[in-house]
């Protein structure tokens, strides 16, 4: 799958929004296949926080059915440029 600049920039802004509600250090580089839990070291806690983050910030909101699912960064970018897409339709 090739990635569009709006995908990338969604990566670079989830990624920005990850780091701070979890607290991540800068020296942990974070991309689009970092994994939350594993290399990431987020913890439950930190993971609501993310959620939380992110449904303020892009104004939606990520059902709970949806939560176990997002288990990377890429997977928060897919799941918010899915859910954007369908408020727009």
């Amino acid at each position: 799958m090739m990635t569009t600049r709006s995908d990338e920039t969604l990566i670079v802004e989830v990624a920005g929004i990850v780091r701070r509600a979890a607290k991540i250090p800068r020296r942990v580089p974070i991309s689009a296949e970092s994994l939350l839990f594993d290399d990431l070291r987020i913890d439950s806690l930190d993971f609501l926080a993310v959620i939380l983050q992110l449904q303020d910030h892009f104004e939606v909101v990520i059902e709970e059915d949806a939560v176990p699912h997002l288990c990377r960064v890429a997977d928060l970018v897919a799941y918010l440029a899915e859910r954007r897409e369908s408020l727009r339709s």
